[in-house]
């Protein structure tokens, strides 16, 4: 079995996510609110698996409830701690374009005012093999998600995973399909 890790791209190690983190909650503290984020994308890698030494930012879903909040706190945190900001933050819910619809049990960060979650393995794994394989990092992290998910039902594995591929850019299922095999073989083979 392969070992799979990159270095990564972008400025956000994980000591510096954990910071960053940390300062979000203490803020969120201070106004006595508690949020919960569900992650998405380099993130995971960087915290959970140990499989890049960075990400560029932490891709999440907001509840909507708690955008204005967290976004007026996030640009704090950038600027305390000279981190991307504005369009590009550090902490951003650019992700809702594709519209999370999971939220795992695993949690990237857990403090009592922050707590922010993966997605299903299956969601991720969807995403990564659909819109967001650009480069091998991405094949990488789905060759991680999928050895989350475990080798014992393949079919299982892709018949769910597909239900959650990206609309845009678009990926035909074969394509889908073959990435899926490719990734199959290199976890597991």
């Amino acid at each position: 079995m392969k070992k799979y890790y990159d270095i990564g791209n972008g400025t956000l190690s994980r000591p510096i996510i954990d910071k960053a983190l940390k300062r979000l909650a203490q803020l969120l503290s201070e106004q006595n609110k508690h949020v919960e984020l569900v992650a998405a994308g380099g993130v995971i890698s960087v915290m959970l698996f140990g499989s890049r030494q960075m990400t560029r930012d932490i891709d999440v879903i907001i509840p909507q409830k708690d955008k204005a909040l967290i976004a007026g706190l996030v640009e704090t945190v950038a600027k305390e701690q000279n981190l991307p900001s504005g369009n590009h933050a550090w902490l951003n819910d650019g992700v809702s374009f594709f519209g999370l619809q999971t939220r795992s049990n695993k949690k990237i960060f857990d403090h009592p005012n922050l707590v922010v979650f993966t997605a299903s393995w299956y969601e991720l794994l969807g995403m990564k093999l659909s819109g967001a394989w650009r480069r091998d990092a991405d094949f990488n992290d789905a060759v991680h998600i999928l050895r989350q998910i475990g080798s014992k039902d393949k079919e299982k594995a892709l018949k769910e995973s597909i239900r959650y591929k990206n609309f845009s850019p678009h990926t035909d299922d074969q394509t889908y399909k073959k990435r899926f095999d490719r990734t199959w073989k290199d976890a597991f083979e």
